[in-house]
């Protein structure tokens, strides 16, 4: 059996949204894995009843063991931080190196992440030199195509060197060096335009292992790159399979209908501790009220175009 540490950040806003991600976890997780899930919070952002939901619902689980661990007064809301729809709570994973001891490298994972696969081979073959993170760049796909982004160079880097820190693999024995604890501290009091993200992009340098996309995938630079080109270079079809899918932006699966790939979501949503009919089915409802807005308007557009049309071969001729 192979014991996998992997920690997630929440606050009470995200309770469900964590429990959908970790469902998706453990019916990915292969027969010989068994996952050690921390979720960090703030005392005064999630209560003990959150807690016991969260932690009920998974109680039982042969694949897994959920505790909690609180990051006390690391980050407050007091301090500012938070930004949109970016929350105080991202800012808990850089206080990992330290609440962790027991361990010399874990998994962190955002909350807004589907899982389709067993993570089991990815932690055992990172991070064997000195890197202190192993992380997929953010604004490529395998390094194959860049997205247009002035993000990087607000911090001094490009797209071909800069990750996303929703999903890592943490060094903590090397990330524990107090020159390293000294300027993550020192960085995360700065408001920089991507916040932690920015911080640990800064902090680590080039000391980043590069992951595959497929274990960072994030749909919303998947359709810009389709958007963009008539044909596609490559065949996306087995990555969006098997890839740890990230919903990066605003526009989440559960709030709004203009998610890319939200369907995913919704299959272990379904499949989680928290569904809840009412809930299902008045997205399913909001969706299809959608299509029907986007006909009728289709429609009343080609029949106004139309009319148009007539109007002015009426009053100047074909």
């Amino acid at each position: 059996m192979t014991s996998i540490p992997i920690v997630f950040a929440i606050d009470r806003n995200v309770v469900m949204q964590c429990g959908v991600t970790i469902t998706s976890l453990l019916k990915n997780a292969g027969k010989d894995t068994f996952y050690d899930i921390y979720i960090l919070y703030n005392r005064l952002n999630l209560n003990r009843d959150d807690q016991d939901l969260l932690q009920g619902a998974f109680t039982g689980d042969s694949k897994c063991r959920v505790s909690f661990v609180d990051v006390g007064d690391a980050f407050s809301e007091s301090e500012g931080l938070a930004t949109g729809h970016i929350t105080t709570a991202t800012y808990f994973r850089l206080a990992i190196p330290g609440l962790f001891p027991q361990y010399d490298k874990v998994i962190y994972s955002d909350i807004d992440i589907i899982f389709q696969q067993d993570l089991t081979e990815l932690f055992q073959d990172s991070l064997h030199n000195d890197e202190l993170l192993a992380a997929a760049l953010d604004l490529s796909i395998d390094g194959n195509f860049f997205f247009d982004s002035k993000m990087p160079a607000t911090i001094g880097k490009d797209s071909s060197n800069y990750f996303n820190a929703g999903f890592l693999v943490m060094n903590l024995q090397q990330l524990r060096d107090p020159e390293i604890l000294s300027q993550l501290a020192k960085h995360a009091r700065i408001k920089y335009v991507q916040n932690d993200q920015d911080v640990l992009n800064i902090v680590c340098g080039e000391r980043v292992q590069i992951l595959p996309s497929v274990y960072n995938f994030q749909p919303t630079q998947f359709a810009g790159y389709m958007w963009g080109r008539e044909r596609p270079d490559m065949d996306f079809g087995p990555i969006f399979k098997k890839a740890t899918l990230h919903y990066t932006g605003p526009d989440k699966p559960w709030n709004s209908l203009a998610c890319i790939a939200s369907d995913a979501w919704w299959h272990y949503y379904r499949q989680s501790p928290f569904y809840d009919d009412s809930f299902y089915f008045r997205h399913q409802s909001e969706q299809v009220e959608s299509f029907r807005n986007d006909y009728r308007k289709k429609t009343n557009r080609d029949l106004l175009r139309r009319v148009l049309v007539n109007v002015k071969h009426k009053l100047m001729g074909n």
